[in-house]
């Protein structure tokens, strides 16, 4: 059976309600800088190799087909990092959420935690300046015994489905029938 079904049938089994959404805070848009410049390297190596086998000579000698296509296999590579980290049985923790409760799925393990059982800790942080400033929210997520859950650093793309899973958890907190709490 698979990590996911496994997932929602300890989740129905529980009596978690609907099941939600998946979160996971290994999500990465890399691939929209790397997929691009790996096949511009990869089309250089193609193109340097044409004209080595044509008797045209290569550029440097052929020294830029060896290192152009190692470039092109690195970068490539990258796009998939994190697809990699989020897999089954990868480290990062994977999150199904439903309604009243999560299922967290750390290498083979899949754990169950109402959201009553959980606490969010939220800090804001900053680094750099100017241009290359970067900021986010650090959402921290720990079980009743303070182990830490999983942590969300703030500067995913979409926020990997953290916003999701704090209003989940908001909404479990506040209870059926309590009013949400307006902004000032």
């Amino acid at each position: 059976m698979r990590e996911r079904d496994k997932a929602l049938a300890m989740g129905a089994n529980a009596g978690y309600g609907r099941y939600v959404r998946v979160a996971c805070p290994a999500y990465s848009h890399a691939w929209l800088f790397f997929g691009p410049l790996g096949g511009f390297m990869a089309w250089g190596t193609t193109v340097d190799l044409m004209h080595t086998f044509r008797g045209k000579g290569g550029l440097w000698h052929g020294w830029f087909a060896p290192f152009s296509g190692l470039m092109a296999v690195f970068l490539i590579g990258c796009c998939f990092v994190s697809r990699y980290e989020r897999r089954t049985g990868g480290p990062t923790p994977r999150l199904y959420c439903f309604q009243l409760g999560v299922v967290v799925a750390t290498r083979d393990v899949l754990r169950a935690h109402r959201w009553t059982e959980l606490t969010l800790h939220r800090m804001k942080w900053r680094s750099g300046s100017g241009e290359s400033a970067d900021w986010g929210t650090r959402v921290t997520v720990t079980a009743r015994d303070g182990s830490v859950v999983v942590v969300f650093p703030g500067n995913e793309p979409d926020g990997a489905g953290c916003w999701e899973m704090s209003k989940l958890h908001e909404a479990a907190m506040r209870g059926p029938g309590e009013p949400r709490p307006t902004k000032p």
